[in-house]
């Protein structure tokens, strides 16, 4: 094989490599609540669901097109069931590095605001009380990983009255490249413009 097919093949590989880095990893288990099995047109309240914890007895409401309907998929959560719940769920995240939070959260219809909102927690840092949703709202936030393994909450807030903002479609990635990412970018691209070069000069 000649020298510049295998610089090529090379450069080729880099590249792929670090363009590949950019796709994001999900790092949430069950982030749309779509992996419980609910019947549409139902309702009920949970423990526990798969990937996430309930902190309380009052545990988790999965509904299926009941007092509204799922933002992605058919599921999704509310956490002032028969009172304020909580849900938690434990990421395996890297110290230092910058993470994207998103998630979609909504009011009930026809419930007072003093009787909405949802208050999230990125391990002990409170990211802040989301509400006056008058329908689905994406939120994202950056957060950065701790020593790994932190906890993500959703608490409910507002009158504990079983009537409260609904929760979906919840994403923890990361997509930016490592520091080793981008040289071998560069180096890919330098392995480039050398081929290139030796061509021009023969």
């Amino acid at each position: 094989m000649k020298f510049a097919t295998v610089l090529k093949s090379f450069a080729a590989a880099a590249i792929f490599a670090a363009g590949s880095s950019h796709a994001a990893t999900e790092l949430i288990s069950n982030g749309s609540f779509e992996q419980n099995l609910q019947a549409s047109g139902t309702w009920g309240i949970y423990n526990n669901l798969i990937g996430w914890h309930g902190a309380n007895k009052t545990g988790i409401e999965l509904r299926d097109n009941v007092a509204g309907t799922a933002f992605d998929g058919k599921n999704f959560v509310e956490l002032d069931t028969t009172a304020n719940s909580s849900m938690w769920q434990e990421v395996n995240d890297v110290a230092g590095k910058h993470y994207t939070l998103s998630f979609a959260f909504e009011d009930r219809a026809g419930v007072p605001s003093s009787s909405q909102g949802v208050q999230v927690f990125w391990g002990s840092q409170n990211l802040g009380v989301f509400n006056n949703a008058k329908e689905w709202t994406v939120k994202s936030i950056d957060v950065v990983g701790n020593k790994g393994g932190t906890k993500l909450s959703f608490v409910a807030v507002g009158t504990s009255d079983s009537y409260g903002t609904s929760i979906d479609k919840v994403s923890l990635t990361s997509a930016v490249p490592e520091p080793e990412t981008y040289g071998m970018l560069l180096a890919g691209l330098g392995l480039v413009a050398f081929v290139a070069r030796r061509k021009a000069a023969k």
